[in-house]
């Protein structure tokens, strides 16, 4: 897969080194000793005269299978590629699915493997992370670097310009979500371009739903006098705002789905103002952000095209239709506080100019932080943390205070305007969230709402050693482990649909196909896993409603512990997914 060069980047990009669960390299297999080289043979030798050292080779093997019967690919290509190699190295797979590359130098190594039928991979990929590289050491011989293709689909289509005639030469793209540091990007699965009539066809698909893209491209890469435009594509069924796309599900050796829609030409938009503390007081730095209202949106401004002045204005541009929040923060003192400020606005497609926003203090939360032991010893509070992140899962303007002291008190400063729960970090197991208390009222759920003056509230935070468990193992229709599934946890009410919310839960399976979760609250839920959606998909509005129907029912009692074994399934097979 590569990235979809026309959907637009996230506006803040956040540096973090992700380990995929449930993915190891394969072990490096000794191998019998190297040869040494015949005694009458001069060895080189290098400018000095002195004989240079001969470098050990290593090799590279592994087994294409079809992902469904694990039966053997023969005639697979596998392409071996390196910074370390003049050229890609291919070699096709034996009667068996065996294939091997040998005499390699030491490097880092890209492996990626095709077949007619089947969909492309690249090992280590999945659906929802990147592929990886595989380290090989002097004279290492690996094994175990195995493939496992899934069969393929086709999605087919017409793309048809404003004014209903065939669009020839548009660009089409089959399209998934993909976490890439920590916030969802839209990922291309196939490509494909428009003839004549507007027809394509998206090849090599496997099982699942796909956001399907049209862009013109006589559109990418031009300007004005402004400065360089990046326009968006249009999405399925005729969209031009990535939420109000409907997915398209792929079933393989079914008849392919067959789509028509609308491709728009919609200039992108300027959003420009000033920020300005209270009583215009000088700024001595500042920052400002947008986002969708909905935080788990793909459509964003791009980090470069968004610049702020000395004098506190900014501007945002190429942003794209959708309704935004726009944050700022700033200091008017080197060691005060921050003051913040939110805005929001809808784009449709024309400049939008003389936002003003205003500055103003946070709040603070400051509190006890009490402990319940029953089954194992009072951990010890000083090095926890109690965090109070927006509802909608957004971090920026979030406060890093909030250390517990030694005697359970915390104070948490710096708070910006909106929707705020209380979570404790660094809890050790057994240890989970049990309540969190204000002036009488559990607002563990409901959180805090903050309107952007300065206030402060006195909460009581409780943490517990028992709780619920849920636990089980995925297995697919074969009856095998999954690792690395995707498994949610829902409540039945969409008042607790938020991504800091503990009663919906969003978990991955280890490499034995096992999960865990631990804490959540008395009341009936839907379980669900699968391989085709991510974490930021498992937050969207229209999967959960999916999967609120089409879930195993879970019902928890106070402090009960449940086995509950899942079964894979197959989003494309699940009714009502719409995003």
């Amino acid at each position: 897969m590569c990235l979809a060069g026309r959907v637009p980047a996230l506006l803040v990009a956040i540096g973090v080194l992700v380990i995929a669960r449930g993915t190891a390299l394969p072990a490096a297999i000794a191998g019998p000793p190297l040869l040494s080289p015949p005694a009458q043979a001069e060895r080189p030798r290098g400018a000095t005269g002195a004989p240079q050292a001969v470098l050990p080779t290593g090799s590279l093997a592994g087994t294409v299978v079809a992902s469904d019967d694990r039966t053997p690919l023969a005639r697979a290509r596998v392409v071996l590629t390196s910074p370390a190699l003049t050229e890609p190295r291919v070699t096709l797979t034996g009667a068996d699915g065996t294939y091997q590359f040998q005499h390699l130098p030491a490097a880092a190594y890209s492996l990626s493997a095709t077949r007619t039928g089947y969909a492309a991979q690249e090992y280590g990929e999945r659906r929802f992370a990147p592929a990886m590289v595989v380290p090989l050491g002097g004279g290492q011989r690996l094994t175990g670097i195995d493939f496992a293709l899934a069969p393929a689909g086709v999605i087919a289509g017409r793309v048809l310009d404003e004014d209903d005639r065939p669009f020839a030469g548009a660009t089409i793209d089959a399209l998934v979500s993909r976490a890439e540091n920590g916030r969802p990007t839209l990922v291309s699965a196939a490509t494909a371009q428009s003839d004549d009539r507007g027809e394509f066809r998206l090849t090599g698909l496997p099982a699942g739903q796909y956001y399907v893209s049209a862009f013109d491209p006589a559109f990418d890469g031009v300007g004005d006098e402004t400065g360089p435009l990046r326009y968006t594509p249009t999405y399925y069924p005729g969209v031009s705002v990535v939420e109000q796309a409907s997915r398209v599900g792929v079933t393989p050796g079914a008849d392919p789905p067959r789509i028509t829609f609308k491709l728009k030409i919609i200039r992108p938009s300027r959003v420009s103002g000033l920020m300005a503390a209270e009583g215009r007081r000088q700024l001595i730095n500042g920052a400002v952000i947008m986002t969708p209202i909905r935080g788990e949106s793909m459509n964003v401004a791009p980090t470069q095209d968004v610049m702020i002045l000395p004098d506190g204005s900014f501007a945002f541009r190429n942003v794209p239709p959708g309704s935004y929040q726009i944050r700022a923060r700033g200091q008017v003192e080197s060691e005060g506080a921050s003051l913040f400020a939110t805005y929001k606005v809808l784009v449709e497609g024309r400049d939008i100019v003389n936002v003003q926003l205003v500055l103003l203090p946070g709040a603070s939360v400051a509190g006890q932080l009490a402990a319940e032991a029953v089954r194992s010893p009072k951990p010890g509070l000083a090095g926890l943390r109690v965090r109070a992140p927006f509802a909608d899962g957004s971090s920026f303007g979030d406060a890093v205070t909030g250390d517990v002291r030694a005697d359970g008190s915390f104070s948490i400063t710096g708070l910006m305007a909106g929707s705020h729960v209380l979570t404790v970090e660094r809890l050790p197991f057994p240890w989970v969230l049990k309540s969190v208390t204000y002036r009488g009222q559990d607002i563990t759920d409901t959180g805090l709402d903050i309107d952007g003056r300065q206030q402060k509230f006195d909460v009581r935070v409780t943490i517990t050693d028992v709780a619920s468990e849920v636990s089980g193992v995925v297995r697919d229709a074969a009856g095998a482990a999954v690792p690395d599934a995707t498994v949610v946890i829902l409540p039945l009410s969409e008042l607790f649909w938020t991504r800091t919310s503990r009663r919906l839960g969003v978990l991955r399976t280890d490499a034995g196909g096992r999960y865990r979760m631990r804490g959540l609250p008395v009341g009936e839920y839907r379980a669900l896993a699968s391989l085709e959606m991510d974490e930021s998909e498992a937050y969207r509005p229209g999967l959960l409603r999916a999967i609120r129907t089409a879930g195993v029912p879970l019902s928890l009692a106070p402090l009960e512990e449940r086995i509950l074994d899942l079964p894979l399934t197959s989003a494309a097979a699940t009714p009502g997914v719409r995003r």
